[in-house]
């Protein structure tokens, strides 16, 4: 059951981020997603919070670069907010963090499994590209299908990469929880 509660707050925080950037609110993903990660970090279970918060900063990281060389090459526009093109804009490193969150739990096990991993990606990196087409937040650009075509190659490529990224980071131990003594 948590991993898909997991998979429904993502899907909540895409949809913040997409629709907020297409209709000139970018400020609504940030704050869903912040909502969505200090919920993670309080029912982190066995997680630490080192661990969680290192993903977040590495997908973040990561994602900033991978976006910005999709749209320095001309892959797709996306809706500006605070940096200037070709750098990825706030709102899309708003989503990277949002993607950081379902890292460790429901897609954990493509962490150990990368061809697996490339598969998914180039499956539905370019469906939620094509998703954020449709309500306006981005642009691809022309020649569309060859376009898709990039994406679903760099999806495949980067997704195998932030799960390798992933598991070798630190798996730091929970921090114990401290109860206040009678």
């Amino acid at each position: 059951m948590r991993p898909l509660l997991y998979v429904v707050g993502e899907t909540l925080g895409w949809f913040a981020c997409i629709l907020g950037a297409a209709h000139g609110r970018h400020w609504l993903g940030a704050a869903v997603v912040t909502t969505l990660l200090v919920l993670h970090l309080v029912t982190r279970a066995t997680r630490s919070i080192r661990r969680i918060l290192m993903i977040v900063f590495v997908s973040v990281i990561f994602g900033f670069c991978f976006d910005s060389l999709l749209i320095l090459i001309g892959v797709y526009t996306p809706a500006r907010w605070v940096l200037p093109a070709p750098l990825a804009t706030i709102w899309l490193m708003v989503l990277w963090a949002n993607f950081a969150l379902i890292v460790d739990v429901p897609l954990g096990r493509l962490q150990d499994h990368l061809v697996l991993a490339a598969i998914f990606g180039g499956i539905f990196g370019p469906v939620a590209y094509l998703g954020g087409q449709r309500f306006g937040a981005i642009q691809i650009a022309e020649p569309a299908a060859f376009n898709i075509g990039v994406l679903t190659v760099a999806w495949a490529l980067g997704l195998a990469a932030l799960m390798f990224l992933a598991r070798s980071l630190p798996d730091f131990a929970p921090s114990p929880r401290v109860r206040p003594e009678p």
